[in-house]
């Protein structure tokens, strides 16, 4: 099983696509997993050790991992509910029409960037979210952006305090995640992301931008994992029935079935949606090489994790590969 999906994730670091790659593939009968290639070329090249398990920052797999799990459990203890208003949490923010369902199908309207802005401090990336303008009206089209999972990371400080103690508390901690959390990571077992002209080589920060002017902790990017935690996150939700992390099963159908309204892209809560057969599949990248694909109906899971951006960005390659192994896992499930 999983034949050819093996060989085009091996085929990825082989090609000299990405440095290296840590990857885990499931199925009702099998797990298997595979460590290989190289954990940096710059300065000089590290090979990956399979005995050592890397921290990577998995940038966007954080909106799933803890954003979105985090508003589920509010969800199912009905601190929030998905009509809600943005507004009603954080005052300051001046559409009155946009929900919380809106932010976690990406359907807000709010535009992915603003174009020239000076982020510098928390507070600026706070006030950037505010500042950020419509680009559609609420609801009409889904369009990624990270200030809609901004936007939810400070609405869970508003309800439980500290974002990065809030998830250490309600998601890591409950499921024994010992390799998961934001920055710093010390640098032997953290892979390093991109060179730049500010930071130098980027190792054991996060990557992101916005997450780092934050303090290394966001609700749209910022966490650091490894394949063993992210192992137990999704053997959580595809074979434990999402326990310990939810009481009841409504989580997931909210992940995993369409929640946009009629002629709008499909989008689950948090999670992106591909369709597979009579059903779809759960999707989400992050930026730095990373990604996850669940089948819950058929129980099969994918997992893959590199530094695509290492030593550069400037890697088109790498995405056209990835639309490519996810159709090949999905046909392969």
């Amino acid at each position: 099983m999983f034949t050819q999906t093996i060989k085009e994730l091996e085929d990825l670091y082989k090609q000299g696509i990405i440095p290296g790659i840590s990857y885990r593939l499931y199925s009702p009968e099998t797990v298997y997993s595979h460590v290989d290639g190289w954990k940096q070329t710059e300065p000089a090249p590290i090979p990956l050790d399979a005995a050592i398990s890397y921290r990577y920052d998995i940038a966007s797999l954080t909106k799933v991992i803890a954003t979105t799990t985090r508003m589920l459990q509010l969800l199912e203890t009905k601190r929030v509910h998905l009509h809600d208003t943005v507004s009603a949490y954080l005052p300051e923010f001046r559409f009155p029409d946009v929900t919380l369902s809106q932010l976690l199908t990406h359907s807000s309207g709010l535009a992915k960037n603003i174009p020239d802005y000076t982020i510098e401090t928390p507070a600026a990336v706070k006030q950037y979210c505010y500042d950020t303008p419509l680009q559609s009206e609420p609801g009409s089209k889904v369009a990624y952006a990270d200030v809609n999972f901004l936007l939810l990371g400070f609405i869970i400080e508003q309800l439980d305090g500290d974002f990065a103690a809030s998830i250490q508390a309600n998601v890591i901690d409950p499921l024994g995640l010992k390799e998961t959390g934001f920055a710093p990571i010390a640098a032997d077992v953290a892979i390093p992301t991109e060179w730049t002209r500010d930071r130098g080589l980027i190792q054991g920060e996060v990557h992101d931008y916005k997450a780092w002017r934050n303090g290394g902790a966001a609700g749209h990017a910022g966490l650091f994992s490894s394949l063993t935690d992210l192992g137990r996150f999704v053997h959580c939700l595809l074979f434990d029935s999402g326990k310990p992390l939810f009481q009841t099963t409504d989580w997931q159908r909210l992940i995993s079935t369409k929640q946009t309204p009629s002629g709008v892209l499909d989008r689950a809560i948090g999670w992106d949606l591909i369709a597979t057969g009579d059903h779809y599949a759960s999707y989400h990248t992050g930026f730095t090489g990373t990604f996850i694909i669940i089948d819950f109906i058929k129980q099969t899971a994918l997992i893959a994790l590199s530094n695509r951006v290492h030593p550069t960005r400037n890697n088109p390659a790498f995405l056209e590969a990835r639309n490519h192994i996810v159709t090949t896992f999905l046909s392969e499930s």
